[in-house]
């Protein structure tokens, strides 16, 4: 049973919860629970409880695959049948019971499991147990009496940053703040029974709110929390609510009515499209760890090669040492090969000076990597991660070295944004332990990895290579191998979109704007000069056609060429003659910038030379050319099979790009904020606009971004149809249209 029940020798009743893999409040538990407690409140032989988990979890709180299944039911019927409700008399239970009630933390007592601790009259905690209350972070509010029993023990400006800002405590952290009430320092479940047998009954209910917390709030405590919170995440609608909530705990209002305020606030929460759009990426992550057809058992990875010390190399490097896994760094020359060690020593300097790394970790740190100049050093390795410059020779010459020096079931890993990794692998005489493995940059920051299949990839390269994602907490995506992967693909229509729009009339500052207005981390204008402008145009000098266009990088390219030419490539080219540390569309002094009046200048001289009269352009349609391009170009990967489902594309874009969680990534954001009939609508609209402007005016090149895709235009047909809950529309649709219309990608097929 999910919920099990023993007494102890010494008339300790035990109740704990067994529900793996940590203890998730879902029905089943919570009925259970229901059930087998008010034995040990009617047994006469026990007298006193004690509530734990199994295994290292005190509880991981609500089963968040439920929540889904409770909105399909709709407000109306939730209110028949409220799956919160009977956590909450399950709580109601823990509280009035006549006999005393310690939680025994054995581990983090999480969202619903801190509740749970809560209701209890007392916590003992073990050393390395948590509480938190993560809530916030799905859009969500603690809905089982957390909001009305945390202000109740702790002060009130933990209880904002726990419940507001999701941020979990310590076991003596939790003490401090009077959330636990001792801390084991021996055998958790002996002082546990212990502390109640020589304690009597104090449920949470019946405290009074301290003064300190009222005085707080009539002091405006609660508006400096919300502003915090807003600032931080300004799309969210959850900490408004929870705030409402803190009200209501710290007036007049009984604890009674404090709950029906916390509950009116959860069932607002849990029907917005907001909560709906986090709970989405929380099980997304989890889904993207199952590739289709990856089932086979990694190979062990013990030690790591990269080749290239660069800031790519290097930031690589240290995910893998920061993990406890050693290193061989390899570069050509010694200079390179010095600077790269010296930026990763600064990094790691720079924490212990800070106290954030303590010595002994440092010295472990630098003990773990090997810097080398010789092939040989990678003889031993498990992976080599090949992170030189985009440049195609270049990097089958290093993939032939590394063969000649590696051991046959080395894996070899490209790093290319963009280049075509069968190309690549064609020169090895078993390209089946390749695949891309496409990092983002700060590589030991960036918690984003495209895993990239290729067509000769095996199963165990592929299964060994998600498994490498896993050792160094990297949120990893299966893609397949096309231009641009998934990312830089969809970048490539919403950045040419940027830079037509401001040869039409609207300014730099205004694009920047439209777009973190709708939530991105920054602008496309921002980001092409944090990124360096320089990337595609020497793609395309190699190529020697600078009016190339492929599907990661589309034109007007004047404004960008003429930078370029200038050696003004954004953040990494300074100009000391007007003292700034960066300059490229902007002028970057310190940490502000500018749009360079010179590049006002040239705008207006690139309109003229195209005949391109100023107008204004607004919010709306900025955001529209920009993002509905992107999305569309998302629904050809699918249809295409370069990407496995709809969600992939998510968490890319969420983790990778910057695009607000609160909107779900592009894909969820298209079935659930906008409509696919309302996109495909606006895109036939760009579409006659485009082909009307590169046909008649012989200085602009074609695009097809605005092309309507046959998935989209089949998920259109299809709008309004009901879906299980947990899935989306575009996946269902998607795999009917498999059926009949096959992509060149490996997902496909499977």
């Amino acid at each position: 049973m999910p919920a099990t029940i023993n007494v102890r020798p010494d008339g300790v009743g035990v109740i704990t919860m067994d529900s793996p893999p940590v203890n998730s409040l879902g029905t089943d538990l919570v009925l259970s629970f229901k059930q087998e407690f008010p034995k040990l409140v009617n047994d006469p032989k026990v007298k006193a409880i004690v509530v734990t988990g199994k295994g290292n979890m005190f509880c991981g709180g609500a089963e968040i695959t439920e929540f889904a299944i409770m909105v399909a039911m709709g407000p109306e019927k939730m209110k028949e049948n409220n799956p919160v409700a009977a956590l909450s008399e399950m709580m109601d239970m823990i509280d009035a019971s006549p006999k005393t009630v310690v939680a025994a933390l054995n581990g983090p007592a999480l969202g619903g499991g801190g509740e749970v601790s809560l209701a209890c009259h007392y916590r003992v905690a073990s050393p390395k147990s948590s509480v938190g209350f993560p809530e916030v972070k799905l859009g969500l509010l603690p809905g089982a009496q957390g909001t009305q029993r945390l202000p109740r023990v702790a002060p009130l400006p933990t209880a904002m940053q726990m419940i507001l800002q999701g941020n979990p405590l310590n076991a003596q952290a939790a003490k401090k703040n009077g959330i636990v009430d001792h801390v084991a320092s021996k055998d958790l479940m002996e002082e546990a029974a212990d502390w109640a047998l020589n304690h009597p009954p104090a449920p949470i209910s019946k405290r009074e709110v301290h003064k300190t917390n009222r005085f707080m709030v009539a002091a405006g405590g609660l508006e400096s929390g919300l502003n915090s919170a807003v600032n931080a995440a300004p799309l969210m609608i959850a900490p408004r609510s929870i705030i409402k909530c803190f009200e209501a705990a710290c007036s007049n209002k009984s604890f009674r009515e404090g709950l029906q305020v916390e509950m009116e606030e959860f069932q607002k929460l849990v029907f917005s499209v907001e909560s709906a759009a986090l709970r989405h990426l929380f099980l997304s992550e989890r889904l993207a760890q199952k590739v289709p057809g990856v089932d086979e058992k990694p190979l062990p990875l013990k030690k790591i090669g990269i080749l290239g010390a660069g800031l790519m190399g290097g930031g690589i490097a240290m995910c893998f040492i920061q993990k406890g896994v050693p290193v061989v760094l390899k570069d050509a020359k010694q200079e390179w090969l010095d600077g790269g060690v010296k930026k990763i020593d600064s990094l790691w300097a720079g924490r212990l000076k800070k106290g954030k790394l303590t010595k002994e970790k440092y010295q472990q740190y630098h003990s773990l990597l090997k810097p080398t100049l010789d092939f040989a050093d990678f003889q031993d390795v498990d992976m080599v991660i090949e992170a030189v410059p985009e440049i195609m020779d270049l990097k089958k010459q290093c993939f032939l070295d590394i063969e000649k020096n590696t051991k046959p079931d080395c894996l070899i890993c490209t790093n290319t944004s963009g280049l075509n990794i069968d190309d690549i692998a064609a020169v090895l005489k078993d390209p089946s332990r390749v695949m891309g493995t496409h990092f983002f940059s700060p590589a030991n920051v960036m918690q984003l990895l495209e895993n990239v299949r290729t067509s000769k990839s095996s199963i165990k390269t592929l299964s060994t290579g998600m498994q490498m994602a896993k050792i160094i907490s990297k949120k990893a995506v299966m893609v397949g191998n096309c231009d641009g992967f998934v990312g830089n693909r969809m970048l490539a229509p919403y950045a040419g979109e940027a830079k037509m729009v401001a040869e039409e009339g609207a300014t730099i500052e205004q694009i920047d704007k439209a777009a973190t207005t709708f939530g991105m981390a920054m602008g496309p204008m921002a980001l092409g000069d944090l990124v360096g402008l320089e990337l595609f145009w020497k793609q395309r000098q190699a190529a020697g056609d600078m009016n190339k266009q492929t599907k990661t990088y589309y034109g007007p390219y004047e404004l960008s060429d003429w930078l370029c030419e200038k050696g003004r490539f954004g953040l990494k080219t300074p100009d000391p003659s007007i003292k700034a540390n960066g300059r490229g569309v902007f002028i970057h002094q310190g940490r502000d910038k500018y749009v360079d009046p010179e590049v006002v200048a040239k705008m207006e001289e690139i309109r003229k030379a195209k005949g391109v009269t100023a107008r204004k352009v607004s919010d709306e349609e900025i955001c529209e050319r920009m993002f509905f391009s992107m999305i569309n170009e998302g629904f050809k990967i699918l249809e295409e099979g370069f990407v496995a489902r709809s969600s992939d594309i998510d968490i890319v874009y969420i983790y990778g790009y910057g695009f607000p969680p609160s909107k779900g990534g592009p894909m969820f954001y298209a079935e659930n904020y906008v409509g696919f009939k309302k996109i495909l609508e606006r895109l036939k609209v760009y579409d006659a606009q485009a082909k009307e402007r590169f046909t008649k005016n012989k200085a602009y090149l074609p695009i097809d971004y605005f092309v309507p895709s046959k998935l989209l235009e089949a998920c259109a047909a299809k709008e309004g149809t009901k879906v299980f809950p947990g899935q989306t529309l575009i996946d269902v649709v998607l795999k009917d249209f498999k059926k009949s219309n096959p992509g060149p990608g490996p997902f496909s097929k499977l």
